[in-house]
């Protein structure tokens, strides 16, 4: 990394600024990318969550666990904030587990347009001659 031009100097150095800007592009997008939990891993915890459920539906529990319960509501807040008031204070397994199907449905959404995206448009640098 090149050292900072200093606050004195007469002059402006477009390549510093550049590697400079660069360098922020790079922070920005390695803490973006650290603090973001990616469709398909929610999915995963989705999946072991149902599996959770399913287990308390075939026990027979009225309620779910609230370790399980705080797990869901976290899981549905992250992938849409109106998921929880849905959810309610309803903990039956068959409620939750028809909030957990509604919540796989939008994650494959998201997979399903994050695949599709494409390549971004080619932007010219110079004009056609």
């Amino acid at each position: 990394m090149m050292a900072p031009m200093s606050v004195g100097a007469s002059y402006f150095n477009p390549y510093e600024a550049t590697a400079l800007q660069i360098e922020a592009a790079r922070a920005q997008i390695a803490f973006r990318s650290r603090h973001r939990v990616p469709s398909k891993r929610r999915l995963q915890a989705s999946d072991e969550l149902m599996d959770q459920v399913e287990l308390c539906r075939e026990a027979s529990v009225r309620l779910i666990p609230s370790d399980l319960w705080q797990k869901v509501v976290r899981l549905a807040s992250e992938v849409d904030p109106n998921l929880p008031s849905r959810l309610g204070s309803d903990r039956r397994p068959d409620r939750v587990g028809a909030i957990l199907f509604t919540l796989q449905d939008r994650l494959l959404d998201d997979i399903r347009t994050e695949r599709s995206r494409g390549a971004a448009p080619v932007i010219p640098l110079f004009a056609a001659r």
